[in-house]
């Protein structure tokens, strides 16, 4: 599994929008309740203050981020439709509408709206990175250099300017200055948690162990990051520095017991490099209790079960593995050398 990241971070559900463009999976923590009720008071409340102010269309903005925090987009840009219907002049309600339309794969009328709002303020940073951010979706690299070059005249010290501008050198296959841009980022805002994951990433695919120090950075400023655990557990594992990335592993397994790839590296690394199965066979019934879809976690077994000879419950768990996952090759290898 390789190294996961988030990418940018000005708006939580386009977090999700971009990650998801790139493979990754985005580790945003979201608000803990223990119930719903709080949120529909919440809509409640708006509602009956649109009630007694029909014509206050910031309570209607404040509406359609409570459907957006809901994912119900649809009622979110009926109120942004009214609003823009009625005054759009406001930046904060124009990138909120072009937001939405973006979410329901709506491009082109994002895109309109994002470059109204720079229109309406050439020098607003935040209008100016949001459609750096879409340039970046499309992959237009040069038309977001301008603007983050825009957005660097406004405000030098724009961390989250530099941040993207190593992502765009990163994509381009420039090491060199997408190193010096995150470091830049993190010069700028010394919490900056995705310029650290990208600079241990970077260094890791170097096989450099500074990486180690990034992603140690990333988790002063978010200790439970499983996304930081993960990558670094996984680069002491590709240097073979194993009793580093099984205290790794194990911290990550502590952060979130349903963490497959960590209970399934523990695994690999216990029966591969360290002969131990006994362990390994504890961390892949772990793995198979994380996610028992994933047919992994019985090859695991399976070979676990084979060295201690006991040959059925191999055949049992290789079997699993391959009704899970007809292609994987590791279980169907595994019983024709068993031959079965």
């Amino acid at each position: 599994m390789k190294p996961k990241y988030l990418f940018f971070s000005l708006i939580p559900f386009l977090i999700l929008i971009f990650t998801s463009s790139c493979g990754t999976e985005p580790t945003v923590d979201k608000p803990k309740t223990d119930s719903t009720k709080p949120l529909v008071d919440g809509l409640e409340s708006i509602n009956q203050k649109l009630r007694e102010n029909p014509n206050d269309l910031e309570l209607y903005h404040k509406r359609a981020q409570y459907f957006i925090n809901e994912k119900k987009y649809g009622e979110a840009l009926a109120d942004m439709n009214r609003i823009l219907a009625i005054d759009s002049s406001k930046t904060s309600w124009i990138l909120t509408a072009a937001d939405i339309y973006f979410v329901a794969g709506k491009t082109q009328r994002a895109e309109q709206l994002f470059k109204r709002a720079v229109e309406i303020e050439p020098t607003n940073t935040e209008c100016l990175l949001r459609l750096a951010q879409l340039d970046h979706f499309f992959k237009r690299y040069d038309s977001e250099m301008k603007l983050l070059d825009q957005t660097l005249k406004a405000d030098i010290h724009n961390a989250q300017a530099y941040f993207m501008k190593g992502m765009v050198f990163k994509e381009i296959g420039d090491t060199s200055k997408a190193i010096s841009s995150m470091q830049t980022a993190v010069e700028q805002d010394p919490d900056y948690y995705n310029a650290y994951i990208q600079l241990g990433i970077i260094y890791a695919n170097q096989g450099n162990p500074i990486a180690t120090q990034y992603y140690v950075n990333a988790l002063k400023v978010n200790p439970s990051s499983e996304e930081a655990l993960y990558n670094l557990a996984k680069f002491y594992q590709d240097i073979n520095d194993f009793p580093a990335a099984l205290e790794n592993y194990t911290i990550l397994a502590r952060v979130n017991p349903k963490n497959f790839d960590a209970h399934y590296n523990m695994g690999v690394i216990y029966v591969e490099k360290l002969k131990q199965i006994p362990d390994g066979m504890k961390a892949f019934n772990l793995a198979i209790e994380a996610n028992s879809k994933d047919p992994r976690g019985f090859g695991g077994r399976g070979k676990c079960n084979e060295l201690s000879g006991k040959k059925q419950e191999a055949i049992n768990d290789y079997k699993m593995a391959l009704t899970l996952d007809p292609q994987f090759t590791f279980a169907a290898k595994a019983l024709s050398s068993m031959g079965k």
